[in-house]
């Protein structure tokens, strides 16, 4: 299908743009599927037509996904069925999930957006599963760009959230990046592509859309090209992260000793280093979610030395010029027992088992490192900590390699490593507690017996553990 009329000078500037960025990151692959998230909006609409024109030139297999959220009724039902026509029309298969976003979100405490965002990744992950060399291509612009860093400037975000969407996250790529969402509806409209809108677009209680209908386009009577200056920007501030978290993982190294990592050394380095070298280390730890409060605590406490407390129960400590992150483990090896094995160290392991249908539901909740194949462990499985010589064969890695040298990728200190709980049968490593299962325990489609894998703390006094 070609485009509508005389072709005018938007639709090469917006192809070529296009184009540009899917090279430039190396977004599609020769015999990569394509997973493209498409809402039936012109962005999703754009791409969708973009990636069937090009997929015989990139030699790429695409597929649409579409989620109805169940929010908006009526409306997210045609959406659906225009999405359904819309594929009919390019030959594309679809995928479609349904979803009830607003229970969700109100069994989990999330907002809605939240909530959506996440179970529509979940589904493309899913999908994912399906395919060897897979991406996902969302339809996010430079003006989503735009609107992202307004918002997170209203948080105080620092560099990484100022960074904006990067091009590509792990297996995910947004080709219209470097376009703005004008663009891709002229690009609609010289084409003759039909688009719906979500009238939720309109709704100012929500901050995006604030930020979109009316701060921008102040910031646009301003300069007209607003967008693709906050794009510069946002581009600047994501290649400044991205070197400022390599000097710090490389300030990690330099420091590392036996115990932890020589507090001096790490005293030594800028603060923008330093904070960054402080979350990676508490990250490796265990630590939950950071905020800025803890990072500025762990950053007193290398110059001051003592102690504090971190969120998921772990602690920090700097001895004798030493950061470390204390375990509260001796060596244990306990049978292991359903549904909750407790474990020397005042923990408890619990396992929940799910069969296929309700792992499937659930999936969008589920953190996957904590997930295996339960018809893998046997009667003799017990929970123990790691012993000299131990090896293990990660799922998805194709190797095998000794626990030790595991952990040294991970720059995880030995203080670090002996409260790791272990799940093994007989010699046979199946789950570690942080790195997940091993490619024998691993869930396949094939798997119908699911074991979820959680450790919580268990203070046997009552008191909270202020170590």
């Amino acid at each position: 299908m070609g485009p509508k009329g005389d072709r005018n000078m938007t639709m090469p500037t917006t192809e070529s743009r296009i184009l540009s960025t899917v090279c430039e990151y190396n977004m599609l692959q020769g015999g990569m599927t394509v997973i493209a998230g498409v809402s039936g909006g012109a962005d999703s609409t754009a791409m969708l037509h973009w990636l069937v024109q090009h997929a015989k030139a990139f030699d790429i297999h695409v597929i649409a996904a579409h989620v109805n959220h169940g929010i908006r009724g009526a409306e997210a039902d045609r959406d659906e069925a225009f999405v359904q026509k819309l594929c009919g029309s390019m030959d594309v298969p679809l995928r479609i999930l349904h979803a009830d976003v607003c229970a969700e979100a109100k069994k989990t405490g999330e907002g809605l957006e939240e909530c959506g965002r996440r179970v529509r990744y979940a589904f493309f992950y899913q999908l994912c599963e399906h395919y060897q060399n897979v991406c996902i291509a969302t339809a996010h612009t430079l003006s989503d760009c735009a609107e992202t860093v307004l918002l997170h400037l209203t948080c105080g975000a620092g560099a990484s959230g100022l960074a904006g969407i990067p091009p590509v996250r792990g297996n995910i790529v947004r080709p219209l990046i470097a376009v703005t969402r004008t663009q891709t509806e002229q690009y609609c409209e010289d084409y003759g592509l039909p688009y719906v809108t979500d009238s939720t677009n309109a709704d100012a209680s929500f901050s995006r859309n604030r930020i979109r209908l009316r701060v921008i386009p102040e910031l646009k009577e301003i300069d007209p090209n607003f967008e693709q200056a906050a794009g510069r920007a946002a581009r600047s501030l994501r290649e400044d992260e991205d070197c400022l978290k390599q000097l710090a993982k490389q300030a990690l190294q330099t420091a590392v000793c036996r115990d932890g990592w020589k507090a001096p050394l790490l005293c030594g380095q800028p603060r923008a280093v330093r904070m960054r070298a402080l979350y990676f280390a508490a990250k490796s730890a265990g630590a939950g979610r950071l905020e800025q409060k803890h990072l500025d605590a762990l950053d007193r406490l290398l110059f001051s030395g003592g102690g504090c407390t971190l969120p998921g129960g772990c602690t920090a400590r700097v001895e004798q010029g030493i950061l470390l992150f204390p375990q509260k483990t001796a060596n244990y090896c306990v049978p292991f027992c359903l549904p909750q094995t407790v474990l020397p160290d005042g923990r408890v392991l619990e396992i929940k088992i799910l069969d296929r249908t309700t792992f499937e539901k659930e999936k969008p909740k589920i953190i996957f490192s904590n997930c295996l194949n339960y018809d893998t462990i046997t009667s003799d499985a017990v929970v123990r900590t790691r012993r000299s010589g131990d090896s293990f064969s990660p799922a998805g890695r194709g190797v095998t390699k000794s626990l030790k040298k595991l952990l040294n990728e991970h720059c995880i200190p030995p203080s670090m490593r002996a409260g790791l709980a272990i799940l093994s049968c007989s010699t046979e490593i199946l789950w570690i507690e942080g790195c997940g299962p091993s490619e024998k325990a691993k869930v396949t489609q094939t798997t119908q017996h699911i074991a979820v894998v959680k450790i919580k703390e268990c203070v046997g006094n009552g008191k909270s553990d202020a170590r």
